[in-house]
């Protein structure tokens, strides 16, 4: 379940992370984690091919130059993948909002997976042992969303002997321990936290008049694996995560001049916890079982200088089944349920200007008051079904479908997903896919006195096709064409605080050029075309989404001179975001000037693009350290505009610039 996204929480980290890069710029270079992760076997070698999917393991990921040895991190270099700035905290991808992803490890739903800022994921790396990226038209085992799945398996315990890592680095140091704890009994216990801040309290920016404190993340996962048979287990699992982020906004600064209620402290709290029991059987060798039950709380407390606060607790409980059964060679079915219990607990005080992506005007010195607290059930319950049918040697097709009831908004929904691959030639596949999803409102939007309960589910229709194939020593490419439409977005009601009345369409090409990490040379390049728009249905306004960026191209090679010395490189290139310029000036009914808009998006920053460089050195089995060069030639990529406080001049918002980082890590 994901946290609370108010649009005045938007509105605060537009503010707050846009200082980020200019702080690391005044700061010494700083590292981030180190990470050297052993290389593991893909499962599966089906989910690889499958159109909208793409299946990735630890190795693959964890060297990418830039990403600091995370492998969620380097998931930004996969087709169709964008963010706005370096600072993002979560990625987009192909045409929908990062809040519109979900994420799923090990069968169990987690908060959230990347940490304020960018700097990090909230799992430890080590842990993770392969990662899927569902982008389009995806198995009806996943639903309530419209952008894509992220799905992550992490690997178990050590059953041989105790042991674990040390990791350290400017960014963060963790600590990972696991090993057995009687008959048929493992452990693993990982925690991290980010301790830049305890060397650098404050950083300032003097343009702004905004002091800030360096963003602090902790995160912490833990499993206890009982091995009851050979063919049962049974899990429990926790994982935690908290990011923190403060800053205060000086009189007569220009942000305060802009926006008065920004004078004072503000805050950004967001944090989540999960634990679950877990039971996984194989019956026979065509039959497995999992069965999970688990609770997960999420924390989103936002303060803003005078406007107040909000301080949102959503505390889910959940039941989840799924059987998978191999009739024969030629048929395979997966069939599956889930109940979730959600307690919603808010309390709020504060200006709400109810911001949407279909208004760029989100003033929260002008905004009304809006105080309530309350506490809100919401259930919802879902079935599924899904078949894989080998009719031939060369054709295969699935089917599947959906069933969903949300109780709280009153709406049923039953949707198919279907699927046909056709081996062409023995190393030639061309795989379909389409599908129907939905997605519930953000909670906010759905409750009283801020919300509307009457808000129906966004609505999305996707079709892609892909063609992949195998070439000789390692080689391989991989080639999607998909189009999705959504329907139903929320936008601004005076009456009704929000309606439905937004749509938009996203459609693409996509090409993935591998070189698998058999031999010394290893690395990628993908490339991504695309166009994504939104279209406010009440007035017929179409502009460009906030995260469009026709062309993506990454370049990404490594290269193992010897067990001991790996160099890698990679270089990424993206089309300018998209932004919505000030055309003149008014006065708003305090005396402030007020921002004159033009259309929607109508405008782009410059073109992005980044060199990063990185060595790995391994010392011994136990000690390894990395050295990463981050925006190698020092490219000034725009992020963005600071206006004056007249709005009459403006100032370039630049990302980060060359940083060196480096890490080590000692395993025992």
């Amino acid at each position: 379940m994901p946290l609370l996204r108010h649009p005045h929480r938007l509105a605060l980290s537009a503010v707050a992370l846009a200082c980020v890069p200019s702080a690391w710029a005044q700061q010494a270079e700083a590292p981030a984690e180190p990470i050297h992760l052993e290389p593991v076997e893909i499962q599966g070698q089906r989910a690889r091919n499958a159109a909208g999917k793409q299946t990735l393991t630890r190795e693959e990921l964890s060297r990418i130059p830039g990403s600091s040895g995370d492998p969620m991190k380097a998931v930004m270099a996969l087709p169709g993948v964008t963010t706005t700035d370096d600072s993002s905290s979560a990625p987009a991808v192909r045409g929908a909002r990062p809040q519109d992803n979900a994420y799923y490890v090990d069968f169990l739903p987690v908060g959230y997976l990347f940490h304020l800022g960018g700097f990090a994921s909230t799992f430890h790396p080590d842990l993770i042992r392969r990662f899927d990226l569902a982008s389009a038209a995806w198995s009806p085992e996943y639903g309530d969303v419209v952008g894509a799945v992220f799905d992550i398996s992490l690997r178990n315990p050590r059953s041989d002997r105790l042991g674990g890592k040390l990791d350290f680095s400017l960014l963060g140091a963790s600590v990972l321990a696991e090993g057995p704890i009687g008959d048929g009994v493992s452990f693993f216990l990982a925690g991290r936290r980010s301790w830049f801040d305890l060397a650098v309290k404050t950083v300032e920016d003097e343009k702004e008049g905004v002091s800030l404190t360096v963003p602090v993340y902790h995160d912490s996962q833990g499993r206890l694996l009982w091995e009851l048979n050979p063919g049962h287990r049974l899990r429990l699992d926790f994982s935690t995560a908290n990011d923190r982020i403060d800053f205060t906004t000086k009189e007569g600064s220009r942000a305060v001049q802009r926006d008065p209620v920004l004078l004072g402290n503000s805050s950004m709290h967001q944090s989540y916890s999960s634990f679950a029991l877990s039971w996984d059987g194989e019956f026979a060798p065509s039959t497995s079982n999992q069965l999970a039950l688990g609770q997960m709380a999420t924390r989103d407390f936002t303060r803003i200088g005078s406007a107040g606060f909000y301080d949102a607790e959503v505390v889910t409980t959940y039941l989840r089944e799924q059987l998978r059964l191999a009739w024969t060679p030629e048929h395979a079915t997966t069939l599956g349920a889930a109940v979730n219990s959600r307690l919603v607990d808010l309390e709020l005080d504060i200006q709400d200007p109810r911001c949407t992506e279909f208004d760029p005007n989100c003033d929260i010195s002008t905004a009304g008051r809006v105080v309530s607290l309350q506490k809100t059930r919401q259930n919802q319950a879902e079935a599924y079904a899904h078949h894989r049918w080998r009719l031939t040697p060369q054709w295969t097709a699935t089917g599947g479908l959906r069933a969903s009831r949300d109780f709280y908004l009153r709406q049923t929904f039953t949707e198919p997903r279907l699927g046909l691959e056709w081996n062409v030639l023995p190393r030639t596949l061309v795989s379909v896919g389409t599908g129907r999803h939905h997605q519930p409102p953000p909670i906010e939007q759905a409750l009283r006195d801020i919300g509307n309960p009457q808000l129906a589910h966004l609505r999305s229709t996707q079709h892609v096709l892909g063609v992949t194939q195998a070439l000789d020593a390692g080689w391989s490419v991989r080639a999607e064409v998909y189009r999705k439409t959504f329907q139903g977005y929320a936008v601004d009601d005076p009456a009704l605080n929000y309606r439905n009345g937004g749509s938009g369409t996203a459609s693409g090409f996509e090409l993935l050029v591998k070189k698998d990490g058999s031999e010394r040379l290893t690395g990628f390049f993908s490339l991504s075309v695309s166009q994504a728009r939104r279209r406010n249905d009440l007035t017929g306004e179409s502009f460009r989404f906030d995260y469009d960026q026709p062309v993506i191209a990454t370049l990404v090679g490594q290269y193992k001179q010897s067990d001991a010395w790996t160099w890698g490189a990679k270089w990424s290139y993206h089309t300018g975001s998209p932004y919505t310029p000030v055309v003149g000036t008014g006065v708003y009914p305090d005396g402030r000037p007020k921002p004159v808009y033009g259309a929607i998006n109508s405008l782009r920053v410059p073109a992005y693009h980044r060199l990063d460089l990185r060595l790995d050195r391994k010392v011994s089995d136990r000690f390894t350290y990395y050295v990463e060069l981050i925006n190698a030639y020092n490219r000034k990529n725009v992020s963005g505009y600071s206006y004056s406080p007249d709005y009459r001049t403006r100032e370039e918002a630049y990302q980060l610039p060359v940083l060196t980082s480096f890490g080590i890590q000692y395993s025992f």
